[in-house]
């Protein structure tokens, strides 16, 4: 079977959509007999897939380059003749012959049930567009049974051809150092996008309060890039009373990720809604004890290995952050059931189920 997969997200976006595509292309390559093509943006000259075709925008100096998305990327499709096309960042593929069959991810509805998390623009498009995609899609993929619950509740006609399937994790993460817990250091991390959905305010003002209380020094590093709606959180941080001890280090690479997973004494995650959680399983595989969100799908993810908190609750992720520094059995004990955990997400195991429940259930002509 002929693929094409739609990897923009790839070359113009750092987080979630863009590991999901990296590592989903890489999978179905290296599992899958599939021929797999990847049309790109061009901005990453340092990723390269096999067989990758550039579609460069006519409008440089927007989000979304509508000739792009809308002419040149189905002409393109169409001189390539594919079987089927992947789309995994929501927005598409758009007029395509009907014999060509279509596959788009679905990570999570945060457009549609939170818009006030977004840009305006975004929020307004996956809006108007959406239920027709939704609708022209032959199979729909969605990253947790938390998303397939609310597919199907905005949107009840795509419950017969919508499917879930856990993602898996990069092998970088994995570590294999059994004595790490005397390796840790005396600091929190979060690792994800600075944005409102992110909830990190309330780890700002947990962090105050575990600092008051504790006898112990512990620093706070904050991992990742800025995304929206940002000026509360950097008024927040501005005047926090422990900003010294505060660390942002903006996007970094995926070792040096692995390492302050490695060294953290506890990962925290207080997101309010996720369609997955990719950094909370690195952070598992990486021998982190963590400290996640109850909500969405994160329990999905968490399973019994991390501790919850109500991420609407300061007090309480205060309290989890005296508890587990306070319990080294504990942390022990959350190390081993990560690890444990981190089993049920592999890219070979999401490969193999793509292959034979999505594409295969396809009638190709």
């Amino acid at each position: 079977m002929r693929i094409v997969i739609i990897a923009d997200s790839v070359d113009i976006q750092n987080a979630g959509v863009h590991v999901y595509t990296r590592n989903m292309i890489e999978a179905l390559q290296n599992y899958t007999n599939h021929e797999i093509i990847c049309i790109r943006h061009g901005k990453r000259a340092d990723i390269h897939f096999d067989n990758d075709v550039l579609v460069k925008p006519l409008l440089r100096f927007v989000d979304r380059d509508p000739f792009r998305t809308f002419f040149l990327i189905p002409r393109a499709i169409k001189k390539l003749n594919p079987d089927c096309v992947i789309e995994p960042a929501h927005f598409g593929p758009f007029n395509l012959p009907k014999h060509i069959k279509r596959v788009t991810i679905i990570h999570d509805l945060t457009p549609i049930k939170f818009p006030q998390w977004h840009k305006w623009l975004s929020a307004f498009l996956q809006k108007k567009f959406l239920p027709s995609i939704l609708k022209h899609a032959d199979k729909l993929v969605v990253n947790s049974h938390n998303t397939l619950s609310d597919l199907t509740a905005h949107y009840p006609f795509t419950s017969d051809k919508t499917i879930a399937i856990y993602p898996g994790i990069n092998p970088l993460y994995f570590s294999t150092d059994e004595e790490q817990f005397e390796k840790k250091q005396p600091f929190f991390l979060y690792a994800g996008t600075i944005e409102p959905r992110k909830n990190l305010i309330k780890l700002l003002t947990a962090f105050e309060m575990f600092r008051r209380n504790s006898k112990k020094f512990y620093r706070l590093v904050i991992v990742g890039s800025k995304g929206w709606k940002t000026e509360d959180f950097y008024l927040h941080l501005k005047n926090h009373p422990y900003r010294n001890d505060i660390e942002l280090k903006g996007y970094v690479s995926q070792s040096e990720l692995q390492q302050l997973y490695h060294n953290t004494s506890a990962f925290i995650f207080p997101s309010f809604y996720e369609g997955f959680g990719f950094p909370v399983a690195e952070a598992m595989v990486s021998g982190a004890p963590c400290i996640v969100s109850k909500i969405s799908s994160l329990p999905e993810v968490g399973g019994d290995a991390v501790l919850y908190f109500n991420p609407f609750s300061a007090g309480e992720l205060a309290e989890k952050m005296e508890l587990l520094v306070n319990s080294p059995d504990l942390q022990r004990s959350m190390i081993a059931k990560g690890y444990e955990q981190a089993r049920n997400f592999s890219w070979s195991k999401f490969a193999s189920r793509f292959d034979t429940e999505v594409l295969k259930k396809l009638s190709i002509k």
